[in-house]
């Protein structure tokens, strides 16, 4: 019996060592392999078009069109490079016409002597004794020449008061808090959110949006120091928090 345990005992030792051996790398995900040594950034072209690949810890294929016209796919760790060239190519058709709308002018804070300070058309005034937002105008010492750079420096100190304000509110009513927060000019998101850190980013251009979209965007990444995906959970806390978030994300990608 007891030459009998220790031979049962081996094999199970042998078994052991031969998975580990097998799998090397590989890594168990619901009880699929996937490889930690494949791409996780690389640039696929499929026709005329080129796709910034980035493998991630999701569920689902996601593929996406920014503003400025750049292709973005995300697919999860255990989809083969096969599979993810499938999926691209089968969205062909709705990438070439999606960049058909997608404008790639460079983007301006100033258009025709005007501005827009929280989803408002303002009047630009040039060469002001003192500027600010008031009376419905942006004044600017400046003529129009250095409008632009003048312009975005008034927006940020606005930006920065309301996310101030609003952040607080939507802080309390969710008890979640960001351990810090900073503006910047960003091209393709409304904001971010390092999960690690709990340090949230929001784009200066939301300064020219309508309030209610940032309450959504700070909802938003706050959601995010909770759950880092867009899954069921992720949407469920929105709906909660913001029923109406549907209709504001579409107003703010508009």
């Amino acid at each position: 019996m007891r030459g009998e345990r220790r031979r049962l005992e081996n094999a199970a030792f042998c078994g052991t060592f031969l998975r580990i051996f097998y799998c090397g790398s590989l890594v168990k995900r619901r009880g699929t392999c996937y490889n930690k040594r494949v791409k996780s950034k690389y640039i696929l072209r499929i026709g005329d078009l080129e796709i910034a690949v980035e493998r991630k810890k999701i569920k689902n294929l996601h593929l996406r069109v920014g503003r400025t016209g750049k292709i973005s796919l995300t697919a999860p760790f255990f989809v083969s490079d096969g599979e993810i060239e499938r999926f691209a190519a089968a969205k062909y058709g709705w990438r070439k016409k999606h960049l058909q709308t997608v404008t790639t002018e460079e983007f301006s804070y100033v258009s025709a002597g005007k501005t827009h300070i929280f989803g408002q058309t303002v009047p630009l005034v040039y060469h002001a004794d003192k500027e600010g937002f008031r009376g419905g105008a942006l004044f600017l010492r400046c003529g129009a020449e250095g409008a632009e750079e003048r312009v975005k420096r008034i927006l940020k100190g606005l930006l920065e008061e309301k996310i101030a304000q609003k952040l607080a509110l939507w802080e309390q009513k969710t008890d979640l808090k960001a351990s810090s927060w900073y503006v910047r000019d960003m091209k393709t998101r409304w904001g971010t959110c390092n999960v690690s850190t709990g340090r949230i980013c929001f784009n200066l251009r939301l300064a020219k949006k309508a309030e209610e979209c940032l309450d959504y965007v700070i909802l938003h990444e706050l959601g995010h120091l909770i759950n880092r995906y867009h899954d069921k959970r992720f949407y469920k806390f929105l709906s909660y928090y913001f029923p109406d978030y549907r209709r504001v994300r579409k107003l703010l990608n508009e």
